[in-house]
């Protein structure tokens, strides 16, 4: 397979980190919470061998993207962030991946920054403002009150419950231990990644899914909904069927037996599901 190789960018103050892998027309992942571009990188190969150029950025507050302390780490801001990337390196339009909350990354840049994205795939993605999910507003909370970088520092996180979290979101509970590979990176490791994240969290609001949900018929973009069916954190019946309302005309492909992080657990029918709907034009 290709090489899946690092890079990094400046755009505008931010140093941007992307995961690349291929070449020919560019297809843009987006992680969600809390992965980072690792996530994606048996996908990247899949692509890459199909003769794509696949390109997965550490969005604001993950892995090695760092942004100045006072900037904008939310879903909108990341949006903001990818679009100019895109335009500035001549990417635009790209076909544009997103899984869960970088789902809504997607989202917003095919209202907001429709000249950034060709086609839009939403693999699990949080949508409309019913999000965060308990745990997730716990970690807000944390955020807020400066103590999410005292327990990572104290090595509280991960903790057994959040490992907990992460092997039910799978449907074969063994793909648990790779994404205990992809998962606690630098968040956790790192002063500068734990500060980042720390930001993060707390820009987090379902306002920037909310706002963008009156664009979501008019995007222009051809769109697709691929989704993991065993998902107990965003099920078909809530996000995955209102984003199917939403969107115009969607192509929908369900994956049975396959659990919340369907780029790690299930890569290949991912990238089947995507590349079968791109050849029918």
């Amino acid at each position: 397979m290709d090489p899946v190789l690092r890079e990094t960018t400046t755009v505008g103050r931010a140093e941007l980190s992307v995961l690349a892998a291929g070449e020919g027309a560019p297809v843009v992942l987006l992680h969600g919470i809390p992965t980072g571009a690792e996530v994606w990188r048996p996908v990247l190969q899949r692509l890459a061998a199909a003769g794509h150029r696949g390109l997965a950025p550490d969005l604001p507050g993950y892995g090695a993207t760092r942004l100045p302390a006072a900037a904008d780490h939310s879903l909108a801001g990341a949006a903001q962030l990818v679009a100019e990337w895109l335009d500035e390196s001549g990417q635009a339009p790209a076909w544009v991946v997103g899984h869960d909350s970088g789902g809504a990354v997607g989202q917003i840049l095919a209202v907001r920054h429709p000249g950034s994205v060709r086609r839009l795939t939403l693999t699990n993605s949080i949508a409309d403002g019913a999000w965060p999910a308990p745990r997730a507003r716990f970690a807000k909370a944390a955020a807020h009150l400066g103590l999410y970088r005292a327990a990572a520092r104290l090595r509280m996180v991960p903790n057994p419950y959040m490992r907990w979290q992460i092997r039910r979101a799978f449907a074969d509970p063994a793909c648990a231990s790779v994404a205990e590979q992809v998962l606690w990176d630098t968040k956790c490791s790192d002063p500068g990644g734990r500060a980042a994240f720390e930001r993060h969290l707390r820009s987090l609001s379902p306002r920037d899914t909310s706002i963008v949900v009156a664009g979501l018929p008019h995007v222009e973009a051809p769109c697709q909904l691929v989704w993991g069916m065993a998902d107990p954190f965003q099920p078909w019946e809530a996000p995955g069927r209102r984003l199917a309302e939403l969107l115009p005309d969607p192509a929908v492909t369900m994956l049975e037996d396959c659990g919340h992080f369907t780029p790690l657990e299930c890569p290949e029918r991912l990238v089947a599901a995507m590349l079968d709907w791109a050849a029918t034009g």
